[in-house]
């Protein structure tokens, strides 16, 4: 639950690094950006969803009217087809280039030295012929030969088996041919033609084979267009053809679409929608001005309030994705509310009631009220709904989430308070209705029923809040109490593990949870969350367990045998340990915090002064910041209270208050608490508690008397036991301690 007086951030700890690598002007800005990116969403949402509802036209449908023009309008589709027939029909305009003639023979010449290059290398192979197979490594050799075009195996060997004689003929033929076309000109886009033209040249004394396989490809790659489209004139004088086509004009009164004839266009469409005329006979502009208006108005008022005096709300992603699934919501509900035309039936009261979960009361007050107005007008705008319906579904829907707000906020369990603000909100809402029906009319049955059905709308809300809520608690990780109260289930999986690989570690951390809860009821802080972070706050000893003196149970102290420093090291990692365990865990973030924060940045002195205080004393700090959280530096000083109180030999509560004190003035002398939320009232508040607490521990015990003399049977049971037969009692030892208190069973 997010409170008023509780500023402190819940994201995590920023290191200083971080910080000046994203600094706060940044931050701000972005959040001012996502939050103003959410309204206005939220905003055009409104707005498109309070148009009344009108008859609906799509392309293929049958026309059930007549419509006319009520102006002139262009058919724009119509009329860009048209242009675009005038502008493809507009001949390209050429310009030529001298150099590609030049350019082309000059590639001919050099592809053709390939070509005999390929044929020589032939005629050196043995058993050179006309009709002569060669193998794949001498083709891939002479394929190699030519860079200026690829030839297939086949082609390959049709170039390679062809005469001397032949292919000189088929060179001066070809270079004949090539010259006397491009001189002739060829047009880009047309070289294919021009292809075709030389290829019936040479057809007459050149064979087919020859032809298709290599004097085909070999023009494919030296033919080149020296008649270049010139782009600037084309385009001119295709845009000047598409200015000459006429608008396509539908003059006013002559029809649009006649009812019954043929099917309806696109074209058909879209004048229809310039002219207004589509799901709505015109465009009802105070309507979306009105709306707009107030719809904005409250969208800033609420940004403001959460801004100013609940930033918690703004700076954590979850809690503001709370806030707009809440508003969207009350517009999803709205719409589907006056789709239906059962706008007194609405659930409105969805968005309220999730929000006042997961926000708590105050800062759910702004969003329900800005949820309330803006569902209130979108169902107003039905064609069923008048002004009475705006002002009776307003006043109910206020007062009712208001109501709501405020009962689900200081429960520690949930279900229970929302079935009962559930049902308060359901009588408040048919009162409100019912008595503005009494009066402004005297059809009392009329407003019967919809005080019925306002009624119903409540407790619709609350089995939607219930649904969503068990949905929404795991997708967002947010610290809810049920999700709280599950998570201090001691069968959960890692209180489990707690309990079985370092038992020392849960015994001690059930100790911390019991103080720390109620030290943060005794300051007015979250006692769920306080002791869920008593719980959790030293899993990271799970990795590392029998390095901590609590689980070292008839074991000696492995410290003893290692270096200050590692011992320092392992001692201070069972922080960033219990942070990579909670996130696999799924803890939400405040109980992280917790974790990261209960230690702050303090000193592991025992280690720093067995290695000899060092100038440097960073390898024994902690490495994270002080607690920013009441129920962080709450954790924090219970878990020093719990460690330190031991060291006490039967203390009076005078002492132990006094000792208590001590550790947490200690704490705040060295700016552990500097960040924390809390006033010398609430550190006097967790000293009297954790003395109460603690004195528990020290409360006094029965001094049983020493029974050293044996049983009068006890020397005749031991003559007939098997196993003591011939063997004599000894005295019963004394149990016990050095104060004359016997050890409790």
């Amino acid at each position: 639950m997010i409170k008023l007086r509780r500023s402190a951030k819940t994201e995590s700890p920023v290191r200083p690094q971080q910080a000046e690598a994203q600094p706060v002007s940044r931050r701000r800005l972005l959040r001012a950006a996502l939050l103003a990116a959410g309204m206005v969403i939220i905003l055009m949402t409104t707005l498109l969803s309070i148009s009344p509802k009108r008859y609906r036209l799509s392309v293929g449908m049958v026309p059930t009217a007549t419509i006319f023009a009520t102006k002139d309008v262009v058919d724009e589709i119509s009329t860009q087809s048209a242009r675009a027939l005038a502008a493809a029909a507009v001949t390209p305009t050429y310009k030529f280039d001298a150099s590609v003639t030049d350019q082309v023979l000059e590639d001919l010449d050099a592809l053709l030295a390939q070509l005999s290059a390929v044929r020589q290398y032939a005629q050196t192979l043995t058993d050179y012929g006309p009709n002569r197979q060669y193998s794949q490594e001498e083709l891939e050799y002479a394929a190699e030969m030519l860079t200026m075009l690829s030839l297939r195996d086949f082609q390959l060997t049709t170039l390679m088996n062809t005469g001397q004689e032949q292919f000189d003929e088929l060179s001066v033929s070809l270079r004949s041919a090539v010259r006397n076309t491009m001189q002739g000109h060829v047009s880009q886009g047309q070289e294919n033609v021009a292809i075709n033209s030389i290829m019936q040249i040479l057809g007459y004394k050149t064979t087919v084979g020859l032809l298709q396989n290599v004097v085909n490809p070999a023009l494919k790659a030296v033919i080149a267009p020296n008649m270049i489209i010139d782009q600037e004139q084309t385009n001119a004088a295709k845009a000047a053809a598409m200015e000459a086509v006429e608008p396509i004009v539908y003059k006013q009164g002559q029809s649009i679409v006649v009812r019954g004839e043929g099917r309806i266009r696109q074209n058909q469409l879209d004048m229809l929608r310039t002219l207004g005329l589509l799901n709505d006979n015109e465009i009802d502009y105070q309507l979306y001005l009105g709306a707009f208006l107030l719809t904005s108005c409250a969208l800033a008022v609420t940004a403001a309030l959460l801004w100013f005096c609940f930033p918690k709300v703004i700076e954590d992603r979850r809690y503001l994705t709370v806030v707009f699934l809440s508003l969207m919501l009350s517009v999803l509900l709205g719409l589907i509310g006056k789709s239906l035309q059962m706008i007194y039936l609405a659930p409105l009261l969805t968005g309220t009631m999730l929000a006042a979960l997961s926000l708590g009361a105050l800062p759910s007050l702004p969003v329900s009220f800005c949820g309330s107005l803006i569902g209130t007008l979108i169902l107003s705008s039905s064609t069923t709904a008048t002004s009475l319906d705006f002002v009776a579904l307003l006043t109910a829907t206020v007062l009712a989430s208001g109501t709501s707000a405020l009962m689900l906020s200081p429960s520690k369990t949930q279900r229970a308070p929302l079935l009962q603000a559930g049902a308060l909100s359901a009588v408040i809402c048919f009162t409100v209705v019912l008595g503005f029906g009494l009066l402004n009319s005297n059809n009392t049955s009329g407003f019967v029923e919809k005080a019925l059905f306002m009624g119903g709308s409540a407790v619709i809300s609350t089995v939607l809040c219930l649904a969503l809520q068990a949905l929404m608690e795991p997708l967002l990780n947010l610290p809810t109490n049920d999700r709280l109260l599950s998570l201090s289930n001691p069968n959960h999986p890692l209180l489990r593990r707690l309990l079985l690989e370092a038992p020392g570690t849960y015994h001690h951390s059930i100790l911390i949870a019991n103080m720390a809860e109620a030290c943060a009821e005794a300051v007015g802080a979250n006692p769920l969350l306080a002791r869920l972070g008593g719980y959790y706050h030293d899993i990271g000893k799970l990795k590392r367990p029998h390095y901590f003196k609590e689980n070292q149970i008839g074991m000696g102290n492995l410290h003893d045998q290692t270096d200050p420093a590692v011992s320092a090291a392992i001692i201070t990692s069972h922080i960033r340990d219990g942070i990579v365990l909670g996130k696999q865990y799924h803890l939400p973030k405040e109980i992280l915090q917790i974790v990261e924060q209960h230690h702050g940045n303090s000193l592991v002195a025992y280690f720093y002064a067995k290695a000899g205080e060092p100038n440097d004393d960073s390898a024994f700090r902690y490495d994270s910041v002080p607690p920013e959280t009441a129920e962080a530096a709450i954790v924090m000083l219970c878990d020093t209270v719990e460690a330190a109180i031991r060291s006490l030999n039967s203390p009076t509560p005078d002492e132990i208050r006094d000792f208590i004190w001590k550790l947490i003035k200690a704490k705040l002398d060295s700016g552990m608490l500097t960040g924390a939320p809390l006033s010398m009232r609430d550190l006097y508040g967790i000293r009297d508690t954790c003395s109460m607490v603690v004195h528990g521990i020290f409360h006094e015990r029965i001094g049983y008397p020493n029974l050293a003399k044996p049983h009068p049977l006890a020397r005749v049971r031991s003559t007939f036991s098997p196993a003591r037969l011939g063997q004599t009692l000894a005295p019963a030892p004394d149990k016990s301690d050095k104060n004359g208190k016997q050890d409790q069973p």
